[in-house]
């Protein structure tokens, strides 16, 4: 009879256990995610090493997907980051705003005019950050356009053009 105790006993304290994990586990998750932001942030700023700086960018444009609060710090930061003397941080930085998506009136004409840049990587990525943010990019799509006019159409970079103008305009990708 004591081990039926002790088993049920044992059951409940295990039952309450997992409950108050579920009902503390997002609240975990968005701390941890806060601090991912600042770190990921800071490195930005006080990093001279471009693989940093990139690491941080992409970690930065993952949690602005999952929210906009946690990266709202590293805007100032991510328009430094587009005009950075090494493509890949500017490829890196165009993406995340893209991913941010601010509601910085600046934002779309920054992305577009790195579609101007002498790296495709930064074209694409700037192509890529635009799509992320969709309709809100409109004003874009005369200058994806004019960068698309003398590539080939099957290259990778036309492709990435063609598909960011549909996702503007909300149509499905090709």
């Amino acid at each position: 009879m004591t081990k039926l105790r002790y088993l049920k006993a044992f059951a409940a304290f295990a039952l309450t256990c997992g409950m108050v994990l579920i009902v503390t586990s997002p609240d975990i998750s968005a701390a941890s995610k806060e601090a991912e932001a600042k770190k990921a942030i800071e490195d930005l700023k006080k990093s001279k090493d471009n693989k940093v700086k990139i690491a941080s960018l992409q970690k930065l444009g993952e949690l602005a997907l999952i929210q906009y609060a946690f990266v709202e710090p590293a805007v100032p930061e991510v328009f430094k980051a587009i005009k950075d003397s090494d493509a890949g941080v500017r490829a890196a930085a165009a993406k995340t705003l893209g991913m941010i998506g601010p509601d910085d009136p600046e934002t779309v004409p920054q992305l577009a005019g790195l579609l101007k840049d002498k790296d495709e990587s930064v074209k694409a990525a700037a192509a890529e950050g635009l799509a992320y943010m969709g309709k809100k990019a409109e004003g874009a799509v005369k200058d994806l356009r004019a960068a698309s006019k003398d590539l080939d159409a099957k290259s990778k970079l036309a492709k990435t053009i063609n598909n960011t103008i549909k996702a503007i305009q909300g149509k499905k990708k090709a």
